[in-house]
């Protein structure tokens, strides 16, 4: 399946990076979509107690801050497809990400994949 709209900004990634895009995106009213495939939350889903970030005096569970994270973006505007990317085409514009068969096409594509715990 095809989708021949061409969106403003694909996020692909629903770690902390791919959220705070997000949100910058969706403040700068560009409607931004996430990409935050199945295992969204990144590492932080993986952590109990985050002592050192800004904004929880008392800390906080990691899964408990990504949620934050992700209804803050979510709260102003941002579109989520908790999918996983299968492929992508950036040799032209417009840029094309797919989610299996279905294909979201956009002007610009942040790619915050993160990493993996060692």
């Amino acid at each position: 399946m095809s989708d021949e709209t061409v969106r403003e900004l694909i996020v692909i990634g629903g770690g902390p990076a791919g959220y705070t895009a997000a949100l910058y995106a969706a403040r700068a009213n560009l409607d931004p979509t996430v990409i935050e495939g199945f295992n969204w939350g990144g590492q932080l889903m993986i952590t109990s107690d985050v002592e050192n970030y800004p904004g929880y005096p008392d800390g906080v569970l990691g899964p408990e801050m990504m949620q934050d994270f992700r209804r803050q973006a979510e709260r102003f505007g941002t579109e989520f497809v908790t999918d996983d990317v299968t492929r992508v085409d950036f040799s032209s514009r417009p840029f094309r990400v797919w989610v299996g068969d279905d294909e979201y096409r956009a002007k610009a594509v942040i790619v915050a994949t993160g990493a993996t715990a060692r």
